[in-house]
């Protein structure tokens, strides 16, 4: 496999470089992450505020905890990391040529990473590739499957006995969301802030995205669209 680079330019002055096969897919997120920031907080109304509480657990002596389903290739924890220096980050992503250059892509980053999906507990699942690209994987529930999936709830109590304290969980699981949120969702309250790319506009009429809509909507959250991205913010 040929591999190219991105040369990230940081705000400090010096620079990353940033692994990617020069497919569309790997040109796509490093559009969405680096060049557009489609995760950036300062777009939002309580951008300021989501900060000020990211500043108040460090200076407090905690440790923020970034949940990031759906990892790629490594751009959007990357990204993270870049915006929250301070804040320890785990990322879950099931496909294993995406898990390699996950893994190149953070060394030296203060990250945990895992060869999984994410669901409502813990299982196995199915890699299926619809054709979209390396980007667009998707996973279904097999009891033969050859992948992991971990309940969101244990990882998270998992980290939390470790120590760190929920902060900002994103999800982009290509439709995965419909048996994520099916059960034990209690999860969702424990996060200030949840980013979530829903993909409706990917699998017409499988209602993919309601079963996150009912979770949600239950909650004392704010709930914010931006391009393909649902902001939910806790208040």
């Amino acid at each position: 496999m040929t591999l190219h680079r991105f040369t990230l330019q940081l705000s400090d002055g010096s620079k990353r470089e940033f692994l990617h096969r020069g497919t569309k897919a790997d040109h796509g997120v490093i559009q969405q992450m680096f060049k557009s920031q489609d995760y950036s907080l300062h777009k939002l109304g309580r951008g300021r505020e989501i900060f000020q509480l990211y500043q108040a657990q460090l200076a407090a002596g905690l440790r923020p905890l970034i949940l990031d389903a759906g990892s790629n290739i490594g751009a959007s924890i990357v990204w993270f990391s870049i915006t929250f220096p301070g804040a320890h980050i785990v990322g879950i992503e099931p496909d294993a040529d995406n898990y390699a250059l996950l893994q190149k892509n953070t060394v030296d980053l203060n990250v945990d990473i895992y060869q999984a999906a994410i669901g409502s507990q813990d299982a196995k699942v199915s890699l299926v590739d619809p054709g979209e690209g390396e980007w667009g994987y998707r996973t279904e529930l097999d009891v033969n499957g050859l992948t992991k999936m971990i309940g969101a709830g244990r990882l998270l109590a998992d980290m939390q006995q470790q120590g760190y304290v929920p902060f900002l969980v994103k999800i982009d699981i290509e439709g995965g969301e419909r048996e994520l949120f099916s059960a034990n969702v209690d999860w969702i309250d424990s996060f200030p802030i949840l980013i979530i790319e829903l993909h409706d506009w990917l699998l017409p009429k499988q209602r993919t995205s309601e079963i996150f809509l009912k979770a949600i909507s239950s909650r004392n959250r704010d709930f914010l669209y931006f391009g393909e991205n649902v902001f939910s913010i806790k208040n």
